[in-house]
């Protein structure tokens, strides 16, 4: 097959399928800037949130030297987990950190209460 100049038609409909990917992509941009936007409410929403609960959550500590004899007898984990989303992995950190936590305070013979935030962190942690 021979490839010849393209004829009258066939740079017409070239020129629409053109056309309409740009319309294609423009929708797209429009979307895509939608979608920022509402992102960037969200999360100019979750600041005042995360002012609030930093003097809560105080200073972040690493599980793997965490000294436990200083804790009390008896203690209360707070911990947020999400509903919905694709957070697997941010909830199963979060359990793990906090089966470790407290595995180290029950050999050290503190009491520990858990008050779980979240029906992804509250399903993984019954397991």
């Amino acid at each position: 097959q021979v490839r010849g100049m393209a004829t009258e038609k066939q740079l017409k409909e070239r020129m629409v399928g053109t056309k309409n990917i740009e319309k294609i992509t423009k929708s797209m941009k429009m979307v895509s800037a939608a979608k920022l936007r509402g992102d960037q409410n969200r999360l100019a929403a979750a600041i005042p949130f995360a002012k609030w609960t930093s003097p809560i959550t105080g200073p972040e500590v690493d599980l793997e030297t965490l000294d436990v004899s200083n804790f009390p007898a008896k203690n209360l984990f707070v911990v947020m987990t999400t509903d919905k989303g694709l957070c697997g992995g941010v909830n199963t950190i979060l359990t793990r950190m906090t089966r470790a936590a407290v595995s180290k305070l029950d050999a050290d013979g503190k009491k520990v209460d858990l008050f779980i935030l979240g029906e992804k962190g509250r399903a993984q942690m019954r397991r």
